[in-house]
């Protein structure tokens, strides 16, 4: 398909901007720095039913932080990166192929099929590993619901990329346990929040709303009997290859900033905390933070050195001691 896959999050289409010289065709957008570069339509026509919200095509660098994990996974099985089978069960737009075949991993499979079709006609393609960003539309779709069982009851490893709040589900929890099985289920945190975007043309809305982060969001993994094998290599070179991630063994050791609001287990800030996260805030979306929090001055207190002296500022006519 023939979109652009740069996101516009830093420029705008501009109407009234002169091209160069003997220039014609379409409108194109406008970069900082004199780079243009043309806005594709995208024309797709699934074979399911979707729902409108939930076409966002996951960004490479999600993938790239696990890259190095999804590498080791497919070691323990045996397996290589030019030959584990990836399997994403959600079409949006291809992009998954794309990225992941930028990384390293040619065979995905990733086509506009309904999944829940192939899964009642026992169609599903064989694969090793499970990566994907499902929809996060719930009644009547309940796409995650869905997808947690599937993957309970077919045991094989994943990554999935889904919101905080999933871990306190509990079609998840019972995802976990299996029938004579250990999930083997782990965590993997990203140093900084996932941004995802629309494809030009698949939401009727404006430039600036293509681009959407509505979940704090991370990577819930699963690789059965291979979890230690997995952890040892973390910990000895995988945290150095994935720069600012943080892999963990169960929910409750997730980093503050990644638990959900609900989680009983999620430490309370304190009011300095509290005033330095809304200090940040304010500064990502350009407030003046001390305008609204300055103190209004008082009455004029002197100091120790600024007090009127008893001996030196005596009165005349009186003695002084």
């Amino acid at each position: 398909p023939a979109f652009d896959v740069v996101p516009h999050t830093t420029h705008h289409t501009n109407p009234h901007a002169r091209r160069p010289h003997g220039e014609c065709g379409p409108r194109v957008s406008w970069l900082k720095g004199g780079i243009e570069r043309p806005r594709g339509i995208m024309s797709i026509s699934h074979t399911f039913t979707v729902e409108s919200t939930d076409h966002c095509e996951t960004p490479l660098s999600a993938y790239a932080d696990v890259a190095p994990l999804l590498n080791r996974m497919a070691e323990a099985m045996g397996k290589t990166k030019e030959t584990v089978r990836i399997y994403d069960p959600y079409f949006c737009a291809g992009g998954v192929k794309k990225h992941l075949g930028t990384l390293g991993f040619p065979h995905v499979y990733n086509k506009n099929e309904d999944f829940y079709k192939m899964i009642t006609s026992k169609r599903t393609p064989d694969f090793d590993i499970l990566v994907t960003n499902p929809p996060y539309s719930t009644r009547p779709f309940d796409h995650i619901e869905k997808l947690m069982d599937f993957c309970r009851k077919n045991a094989k490893a994943y990554l999935i990329l889904q919101p905080c709040y999933v871990y306190l589900k509990p079609y998840y929890v019972g995802s976990l346990f299996r029938a004579n099985s250990d999930a083997g289920e782990f965590y993997v945190t990203p140093s900084e929040r996932y941004t995802y975007r629309t494809p030009d043309g698949l939401r009727d809305v404006k430039a600036g709303a293509l681009s959407t982060s509505p979940f704090v969001t991370f990577w819930y993994g699963a690789c059965g009997e291979h979890r230690d094998e997995l952890v040892k290599w973390w910990c000895e070179r995988g945290k150095l290859e994935s720069k600012g991630c943080y892999l963990r063994l169960t929910a409750r050791k997730l980093p503050r900033r990644y638990k959900d609001s609900h989680d009983e287990t999620r430490p309370r800030l304190r009011k300095k905390q509290r005033e330095a996260v809304k200090r940040r805030q304010d500064k990502a979306l350009g407030l003046d933070h001390f305008r609204d929090t300055k103190k209004k001055k008082g009455p004029r207190k002197f100091n120790r050195g600024d007090t009127p002296h008893r001996k030196r500022d005596a009165p005349a006519g009186k003695s002084r001691r």
